[in-house]
């Protein structure tokens, strides 16, 4: 190969590599639109099409987890490199986070059972009980969560009285770091 034609592979690869970040970048953008599409879709009351087979419909409901009340907010949760490891839907009192469609998540997986079901959320829990204890609380106001499992899967987690935005954020965290851990394990 003469010199000009390794200046030309070596300008072609840097065109690639440049073009490469670009997409990354446009995927990152719609995926972003997409969960604001979702959360605008899902405070209107989205109904399917009525051209739809009601077995279809069926199977769809079997597969997207139940949320008890329509969010107020939608958030994703990413992961460093910017992959989504699922969905916050958030309520003044509660938040539920699925898993991104495309995670199977086992529930058997560490950290998820040790650390997170195990250990941190229920240190909130006492923190709130011990509050309540205190009458810095009500009792209606204690910290709960519960997991939705399906053939030992992670359907969805929903953790009541979050009560603070610094406290939700904490609970995102751990709950984006422990998928993250569990999906270098799995």
């Amino acid at each position: 190969m003469s010199e000009e034609d390794v200046k030309k592979v070596a300008s072609t690869k840097m065109w690639i590599e440049e073009r490469i970040r670009t997409l990354e970048k446009e995927i990152e953008a719609l995926r972003e639109t997409l969960v604001v599409l979702d959360s605008f879709l899902l405070q209107k009351g989205f109904k399917p099409a009525v051209e739809i087979q009601p077995e279809v419909i069926e199977k769809a409901k079997e597969k997207v987890p139940k949320i008890e009340t329509v969010a107020e907010e939608v958030v994703s949760l990413n992961t460093k490199d910017g992959r989504i490891v699922a969905t916050a839907y958030l309520t003044p009192r509660t938040v539920t986070v699925v898993p991104a469609s495309t995670m199977k998540l086992k529930i058997s997986t560490p950290p998820f059972t040790s650390y997170l079901i195990g250990k941190k959320l229920p240190q909130m829990v006492q923190v709130d009980k011990d509050q309540a204890k205190s009458g810095a609380i009500g009792e209606g106001d204690v910290l709960s969560f519960s997991v939705e499992e399906e053939d030992g899967f992670i359907k969805k987690i929903a953790v009541k009285n979050y009560r603070t935005k610094i406290r939700l954020k904490e609970i995102l965290n751990l709950i984006t770091w422990t998928f993250e851990k569990m999906l270098e394990k799995s």
